[in-house]
């Protein structure tokens, strides 16, 4: 008997565009089991500032330590808090080289986005205006959220970012993945030169996502790219079993179901009259359409879920 197990495809691709140097930095691990188990795949995007002394050191320092240093903490800490800690750690020794080298908060800052993919679950973490979407279904949305701040139409500048501050604000976000999940992971070379539609139609055209990836940056190119290029594809492959604490968790995140009325069906129950109410419970009298018995029902009250 094969027990199922995490499984996913990757694919890159960068290119400097127009620019001398390559300032983006990509990559992703899938480690062998037992590391697998305890801590999952990871893929990471950096994306150096252009304005900073040492942009592309910045970006490598950033993908490659939370690489190094996420694989080493402890079995026993959680994916939030091992990549709490490596993050903060990057983030101090980033900002401090950047005092101590180029006596500027401009000295060695990056973008970071990172997925952590263990059991059934997606982490992320999230730094600058480099991007993750994902492709769920058809319905392709942008995950993380830009941190830019626009002074004028066509003018912005970076708000949070790696090494810019010496205490680090980052964006953690989790959720339950599903089999065929496509995460894209862009720098704004790629994502302010191409729209959302035709975003969605590259990645639905083809399998191989390094030939993805390149078909994606091609396309940044050929509709004049100012900047470095680059992107990286995760699909999921294959799922274990969820665990129990996920099960929980997902559980504890539905929303309660609405006041019921009579004739209105729950999850295959037909209400028929509601029997008692109070503050945090209800109880209705149902009928279960597929056995065609009946049951009573108990929900908890709206009114308890805003306490």
């Amino acid at each position: 008997m094969t027990i199922p197990s995490l499984k996913a495809t990757i694919g890159f691709a960068t290119d400097k565009g127009i620019k001398d140097d390559n300032e983006d930095f990509v990559g992703a691990i899938i480690p062998n089991e037992p590391q697998l188990t305890h801590k999952g795949i990871a893929a990471a995007i950096a994306d150096g500032m252009s304005g900073s002394d040492a942009g592309k050191l910045a970006s490598q320092s950033c993908v490659a330590s939370f690489f190094s240093d996420y694989f080493s903490t402890p079995d026993s800490w959680s994916v939030i808090h091992s990549g709490q800690q490596v993050l903060s750690a990057t983030n101090s020794w980033l900002y401090s080289q950047g005092q101590i080298r180029y006596q500027s908060t401009k000295g060695m800052v990056s973008t970071l986005s990172i997925i952590v993919l263990k059991s059934t679950t997606a982490y992320l973490f999230h730094i600058g205006d480099s991007r993750i979407y994902r492709l769920r279904k058809g319905n392709l949305e942008q995950i993380t959220r830009d941190h830019r701040v626009w002074v004028s139409h066509d003018k912005n500048y970076l708000n949070r970012a790696m090494g810019i501050e010496p205490k680090l604000e980052v964006d953690y976000k989790s959720f339950p993945l599903e089999q065929d999940d496509l995460f894209l992971m862009t720098t704004d070379g790629i994502h302010d030169f191409i729209d959302y539609k035709t975003l969605k139609k590259l990645l639905g055209d083809g399998t191989d996502l390094t030939l993805l990836a390149e078909s994606i940056v091609q396309q940044a190119k050929a509709n004049n790219s100012d900047d470095n290029l680059t992107c990286q594809l995760l699909r999921i492959d294959g799922l274990p079993e969820a665990k129990e604490d996920e099960i929980l968790r997902r559980h504890a995140n539905l929303p309660f179901p609405p006041p019921l009325q009579a004739g209105m069906v729950l999850d295959g129950y037909r209400i028929e009259a509601e029997l008692h109410a109070s503050k945090r419970t209800q109880i209705y009298r149902a009928l279960d359409t597929n056995t065609n018995t009946q049951v009573i029902l108990k929900t908890p009250s709206i009114l308890y879920d805003d306490d």
